[in-house]
């Protein structure tokens, strides 16, 4: 056998499970393979519960053959609702984009819902109605969603409450896209004014310092305007340590200056 052949083979094979591993999906989209596992596992959380209760020792063909349609119909939707998780999260990788990763996101969240409620409620409902009818109350109870009666207006309200939900996840991504870009314009605006003001100062800092001797002058007149005022509002107001405070800083910004009037040169 020829190595073509073999990797050919090889890659038939386990193709899925080594394209799995080779992009490190599971740790690329973590969250996307926990809800593709959960989906997954919600027939076995309904085989659990039927299990505890014993609804497969009742003894009822009726009740017992109710309970496998019901986890098929469970397991088609989780199957189907991974497959979902599966293709819009990581078939469909968006990078590292932090909105468009989210939008994606809430997108699937209510394809998936949407989808799992539709089948599910849809398949259930039908299964209760043919076979279990006034008895249904016994596997109702121990089902992921509430049914307070069956018929078949019941059912096809669970396939019209997944498009519900699927126009609503349209309508708030279209009104959450425009908001978002309206809060990356204001973000926008707040560093365009953060970095003006930034270099407003320092051009102001730049004049400061090619007409030091102009501004020394300009300072002594500020700075003894400011201890007067200052030791007054303190003095009237604060006591008598914040006046000091106050003192001690306005004269180590004169002396600054001082000392680069007198270094200017240097």
């Amino acid at each position: 056998m020829s190595d073509q052949e073999y990797r050919s083979r090889e890659y038939g094979i386990v193709k899925g499970y080594l394209w799995f591993l080779d992009n490190n999906v599971l740790f690329k989209k973590p969250i996307s393979c926990l809800a593709a596992i959960i989906s997954f596992l919600i027939p076995f959380l309904v085989l659990s519960q039927f299990i505890r209760f014993e609804i497969f020792k009742s003894g009822e063909v009726n009740m017992v053959f109710a309970s496998i349609l019901i986890l098929l119909v469970f397991a088609f939707a989780g199957i189907f609702g991974a497959l979902i998780w599966w293709h819009r999260r990581i078939t469909l990788n968006e990078g590292p984009k932090l909105y468009v990763n989210f939008r994606r996101f809430v997108q699937t969240i209510g394809e998936w819902l949407a989808t799992f409620i539709a089948i599910s409620v849809f398949g259930v409902v039908l299964v209760l109605v043919i076979f279990l009818s006034e008895e249904y109350h016994f596997i109702a109870g121990l089902l992921p969603f509430a049914i307070p009666h069956i018929d078949i207006f019941v059912a096809f309200s669970g396939i019209i409450a997944g498009f519900v939900i699927i126009i609503v996840t349209k309508l708030l991504l279209f009104l959450l896209d425009p908001l978002v870009w309206l809060i990356k314009q204001i973000w926008n605006f707040i560093k365009w004014l953060v970095l003006y003001c930034y270099r407003v100062i320092l051009n102001l800092l730049k004049t400061i310092e090619k007409n030091t001797p102009f501004w020394v002058g300009v300072t002594w007149i500020v700075a003894v305007g400011v201890i007067i005022t200052t030791l007054v509002l303190c003095f009237r107001f604060f006591g008598a340590i914040a006046p000091v405070i106050a003192l001690a800083a306005a004269l180590a910004f004169m002396g600054y200056f001082m000392f680069k009037r007198k270094h200017y040169n240097e």
